[in-house]
């Protein structure tokens, strides 16, 4: 068995550029060659958990994210990933490993929501549950619906961006990561594709990937594939669960300068 050399073992302190250069050794760890390890107590400060062991790189990620339109910040698990990775480029066959391993992600979907519970986020969240119940009942493209619906307040709170619409959105998910904490921007990724141009009356082509204007204008059932279903629960998750995250942050922030 190969043996894992982590850089940053045992350390609880590092600056910026030693995560950055940490982590890309951390991208390197496969649980299936080099044995189980814990994931290092600094690896979410420049990546997602649920990349631990995936062995993905930032742009194997950002391709399926930005590519594809999947989510790949806290949904879905490093196999689930690493299979993504590993299909063939046809989007549709990305969307069947979704459809493939749906029980698993709706259990992590469910797993997610429950980490959710800021005052700030509690309709959101409802909202993100709701959508999960209808998909749990059968009813996947009333998940889907709803949780595409629920996403754009979301997303100009998260985003904190001034320009409150859908272009503006887009144009975040289609930024380059940052190469110290580039985690953030997995989140946004999918904007690119999910706020791409569609216009029906204009004869525009549906998009292959899912499409919030095909969605909450057009609703052409058949855009509602499983696959599309799963991706927009999923987003509205990740969405959240960064949401929580922010939540966290903020009162941190104002716990210390209260403190101060």
């Amino acid at each position: 068995m190969t043996t894992f050399i982590d850089p940053g073992a045992g350390s609880h302190r590092a600056s910026i550029a030693e995560i950055r250069d940490w982590a890309l050794v951390w991208d390197t760890y496969d649980p299936a060659t080099r044995g189980t390890r814990a994931m290092p107590s600094l690896y979410p400060a420049a990546r997602h958990e649920n990349w631990w062991g995936s062995t993905l790189s930032l742009e194997q990620l950002l391709d399926l994210a930005q590519g594809h339109g999947i989510p790949v910040a806290w949904v879905p698990s490093p196999d689930i990933l690493r299979q993504l990775a590993a299909a063939n480029p046809d989007h549709d066959d990305k969307l069947a490993v979704l459809v493939v391993a749906e029980d698993e992600i709706r259990s992590l979907c469910r797993v997610r929501l429950e980490e959710c519970g800021d005052l700030w986020l509690t309709a959101e969240v409802e909202a993100g549950r709701k959508a999960v119940a209808a998909w749990d009942d059968g009813h996947r493209e009333a998940a889907a619906t709803l949780a595409v619906a629920a996403l754009e307040q979301i997303l100009y709170t998260l985003t904190e961006t001034k320009d409150r619409t859908n272009t503006a959105l887009g144009k975040i998910g289609k930024e380059k990561p940052n190469s110290y904490l580039p985690a953030r921007q997995y989140v946004f990724a999918p904007l690119a594709t999910f706020y791409a141009r569609y216009r029906p009356e204009q004869n525009d082509r549906l998009p292959d990937n899912l499409s919030r204007h095909a969605v909450l204008h057009h609703l052409p059932l058949d855009h509602l594939s499983p696959g599309h279903c799963i991706v927009a629960v999923m987003l509205l998750v990740s969405v959240l669960r960064q949401s929580q995250e922010r939540a966290e942050d903020i009162r941190h922030d104002l716990m210390v300068s209260a403190a101060g």
